[in-house]
């Protein structure tokens, strides 16, 4: 399975950029959507063309409340 530091190496070495710049420029999205789910809102975060992140719908109701399994 590849990981994101493998893509990393990999778009460094194939455009001669920096790897920091490089590994930012990657993992922004990702931090978008930690920032996103983390806030006030209950919308899906769609990766254009990639995915869709879609909370519970138990979160959407009450994002604060703890839930655990039974």
């Amino acid at each position: 399975m590849i990981d994101i530091d493998t893509v990393i190496k990999e778009v460094s070495k194939k455009t001669g950029i920096d790897r920091e710049i490089v590994e930012v420029v990657c993992k922004h999205p990702f931090s978008c959507a930690v920032d996103v789910m983390k806030g006030p809102d209950t919308k899906d975060i769609l990766f254009n063309e990639l995915f869709k992140f879609k909370l519970k719908r138990r979160f959407k109701e009450n994002k604060d409340a703890i839930y655990t399994s039974k």
